[in-house]
């Protein structure tokens, strides 16, 4: 499972793998940032584009993308980052903020904080 977060929505989308949110969120919003990306136990994912995005005067060729496991830096935990989501689209039972955590918790063995 993979969680996506609309950083310009507020909006927390659920996918059932990165293959398919990779279809969904486009390569060049990717790029610029408005998408973040969890996995199934919240820790951050990023992109490695396979195929960089080429922009021309007139047109854009999307990229293609993976997403990969975080590393280091500064990434926020999916745990973290709910309190900046507005809503979140999935199907039952990802209807809701607390649905989300409740299923966090549970995939990090009851504890209250990430994995």
């Amino acid at each position: 499972m993979i969680f996506a977060a609309d950083t310009e929505e507020c909006s927390l989308l659920v996918f059932p793998d990165a293959l398919t949110a990779s279809a969904y969120c486009d390569a060049v919003d990717v790029e610029a940032t408005l998408w973040r990306f969890w996995d199934d136990e919240g820790a951050p994912l990023m992109p490695a584009f396979t195929v960089p995005n080429e922009r021309h005067f007139f047109t854009t060729t999307t990229g293609v993308y993976s997403l990969v496991p975080v590393k280091d830096g500064h990434y926020e935990f999916l745990w973290d980052a709910l309190r900046h989501i507005r809503q979140v689209i999935g199907e039952m039972p990802f209807t809701d903020v607390h649905a989300v955590r409740d299923y966090l918790v549970t995939q990090c063995g009851g504890q209250l904080s990430p994995c």
